[in-house]
C-alpha cells in the first residue's frame, strides 16, 4: 500500500470518527433539550394549576370576611388580631375539603356553609352557562364588595388564606417533578419577598418560571410567584444517564478500534518497506553472480568440446531467465518507491511494434505458433520510453506463448480511434474467468491452479505493464473467456508532430 493511500485512509477514518463523535454530541444535546422542554411544560402546567387553586381557595373564603370583620381587624386590640390570625393559620393548614368541618366550630359557621352552598350552585350555573336568578346576582354584587375588602389584607395573610405552600407541594408531586424546588412570592414593583422558601436565591429573581399568583386583582398589580430548581441540570443529565453511558462506551470502543486500525496500517507499511528493501538488496546481490555465470559460460563455450556445448547453452539460457526475473523485481521496486522514471521520445507505433514482433517471432515459431501483425495505413506517433514500452509488448507476447496448451496464435493490430492509438494483442490461450480478470493487473497475483505450477513467474509482468501504461497517460484493459483466449487493449494519446528532443518524466 502506498503512502498516499495510507494518508487517505487515515484521513477518511479520522473524518468518520469526528463525524460519529459530533453526531453523538448533537444527539445528547438534543435529548437534553427535549427533556428540558418537557420539564418546562410540566412546571408551567403546575404553575397554572397552582394559580387556579389559590384563586379558588381565596374565593371560597371571601364571604367569611365581611366588611365589619375586615374593619375590626384594623381596629381591634392585639388579642382580637391574634384570634383572626389564628383562624387564617388554621385555614391555611387544612385542605379545601375540610372547610365544612372548620365551619362547624367557627362562630361564622352558618354563614360559611351558606356561602359554600351558594358558591357550588353558582359554579355549576357558570359552567353550564345558565343565567343566575336576580337574588343570586345580588349576592354576587355583595360578594364582589367583600372580595375588594379581602384584597386589602396583607399579602402574607392572603397567601396563608389561599394555602399556597400546601398546593405547591401537592402539585409538584402530582406533576412528577422530582428535582428539589424553591419558591418565593414577591409583590409587584418590589424586590423583597413576602413569602420565600429557605434555599431560594433572591439574587436570581429573573428566573424563567414566573406566574401572577392573583391574576384577577384589578386595583393593584398582582404579585409574582417565582420558582427555582437549583439541581435541574443535574437532574436532566441523570435522566439520560444510561443512554449517556452507553453512548460514551461505544464511542470509546470506536476510538480504540480507530487507534488499533491506524497502528496496524502503519506497522504493516513498515513491514512492507522492510520486505521491499530486503528484496531489492537480495536482487542486487544476485545480479553479480548471474553476470559472472553468464561470462563464465561464454568462456567455457569457446574451449569445451561439442558434447559439452549443450550444457553450456542450458546454463546460458537459465542465467538469462534468472537475470530477467531479477530485473522485473527491481523494476517493480522502483515503481513502489516512486523512483520510476521514463525517458520520453516520440515513436512511430507501427514501426516500433513491428520490430518487437520480429524479435519475438523466433520464440513463437519454436512452439510451432503463428504471429500476425496488422498496421495502419498512416503513421501514428506516440510519446513513450523506448525500453519500457518494448518490455510492455514483450510481456504481452510472452504471456500469449506461456498461457496456451496448443500451438500459439497471436494477432497484433494497431488502430486509430479519434485522438488515440490503439494496440491490441489477441491470443488463443487458456483464457481467464471473470474473477481473474478483475485482479490480473495486481502485483504478485496469479490465477489459482491448485498445486499445479506449470507456468513459471512471479506475477509481476502485467503489474509492471500497467504501471508503465499509466505513466504514459494511457489505459490498458483485457477481455477474456476461459478456453477462448484473451485480448489486451492498450490506448495511448497521439502526438501531432515529431520532435527529436527527449523528455524525462
Amino acid at each position: 500500500m502506498k503512502k498516499r493511500q495510507i494518508k487517505y485512509i487515515i484521513a477518511l477514518l479520522s473524518f468518520a470518527l469526528a463525524g460519529i463523535i459530533t453526531v453523538q454530541m448533537l444527539w445528547i444535546k438534543n435529548t437534553i433539550t427535549e427533556n428540558e422542554n418537557q420539564f418546562n411544560a410540566r412546571v408551567f402546567a403546575m404553575l397554572n394549576r397552582v394559580v387556579q387553586k389559590t384563586a379558588r381557595n381565596e374565593l371560597a373564603f371571601v364571604y367569611t370576611l365581611r366588611p365589619t370583620v375586615t374593619h375590626q381587624y384594623s381596629t381591634v386590640n392585639a388579642n382580637g388580631k391574634a384570634h383572626i390570625d389564628s383562624l387564617f393559620d388554621g385555614m391555611r393548614k387544612r385542605s379545601m375539603e375540610q372547610f365544612r368541618e372548620i365551619a362547624k366550630s367557627s362562630p361564622i359557621g352558618g354563614q360559611l356553609n351558606q356561602f359554600l352552598n351558594q358558591f357550588d350552585s353558582l359554579q355549576k350555573q357558570i359552567d353550564n352557562q345558565i343565567p343566575a336568578p336576580a337574588s343570586q346576582m345580588q349576592n354576587i354584587q355583595q360578594w364582589m364588595t367583600y372580595e375588594a375588602e379581602v384584597k386589602q389584607l396583607p399579602l402574607k395573610q392572603r397567601l396563608y388564606l389561599s394555602q399556597l405552600e400546601p398546593i405547591l407541594h401537592a402539585e409538584k408531586r402530582n406533576f412528577n417533578i422530582e428535582t428539589p424546588m424553591e419558591y418565593a412570592v414577591i409583590p409587584a414593583h418590589q424586590d423583597e419577598a413576602a413569602l420565600m422558601s429557605q434555599a431560594f436565591d433572591i439574587k436570581k429573581i429573573d428566573t424563567e418560571y414566573i406566574a401572577e399568583i392573583f391574576p384577577n386583582d384589578i386595583v393593584s398589580k398582582s404579585p409574582r410567584l417565582l420558582l427555582q430548581f437549583p439541581e435541574k441540570n443535574s437532574w436532566l443529565i441523570h435522566s439520560i444517564q444510561l443512554l449517556l453511558i452507553l453512548s460514551l462506551l461505544f464511542t470509546l470502543i470506536i476510538i480504540l478500534a480507530y487507534y488499533l486500525t491506524v497502528r496496524t496500517i502503519v506497522q504493516q507499511r513498515k513491514v512492507s518497506e522492510i520486505k521491499n528493501d530486503f528484496i531489492n538488496n537480495m536482487t542486487h546481490e544476485l545480479k553479480t553472480p548471474i553476470a559472472t555465470i553468464s561470462l563464465a559460460t561464454d568462456a567455457m563455450s569457446k574451449s569445451v568440446n561439442e558434447s559439452a556445448l549443450g550444457f553450456t547453452k542450458i546454463i546460458k539460457q537459465e542465467s538469462q531467465r534468472m537475470h530477467k526475473h531479477v530485473e522485473q523485481i527491481l523494476q517493480m521496486a522502483r515503481v513502489d518507491k516512486n523512483e520510476f522514471s521514463l525517458n520520453m521520445e516520440q515513436l512511430e507505433l507501427n514501426e516500433f511494434v513491428q520490430d518487437v514482433c520480429d524479435n519475438q517471432l523466433f520464440r513463437i515459431e519454436e512452439h510451432n505458433g503463428k504471429l500476425t501483425f496488422k498496421a495502419t495505413e498512416n503513421n501514428l506517433f506516440i510519446q513513450a520510453d523506448r525500453d519500457h514500452f518494448a518490455n510492455v509488448i514483450y510481456n504481452l507476447l510472452d504471456n500469449a506463448i506461456k498461457y496456451t496448451k496448443k500451438e500459439p496464435e497471436v494477432n497484433v493490430q494497431v488502430k486509430k480511434l479519434d485522438k488515440y492509438a490503439i494496440l491490441e494483442v489477441k491470443d488463443n490461450g487458456i483464457g481467464m474467468n471473470k474473477d481473474t480478470v478483475k485482479h490480473v493487473f495486481e502485483k504478485f497475483y496469479r490465477a489459482t491452479t491448485g498445486n499445479v505450477h506449470d507456468v513459471k513467474g512471479f506475477g509481476l509482468g502485467l503489474s509492471y505493464t500497467k504501471a508503465v501504461i499509466d505513466k504514459l497517460n494511457g489505459e490498458i484493459s483485457v477481455k477474456s473467456e476461459v478456453h477462448k483466449g484473451s485480448t489486451f487493449t492498450i490506448k495511448l494519446p497521439l502526438v501531432t508532430s515529431k520532435t527529436n528532443e527527449n523528455e524525462s518524466i
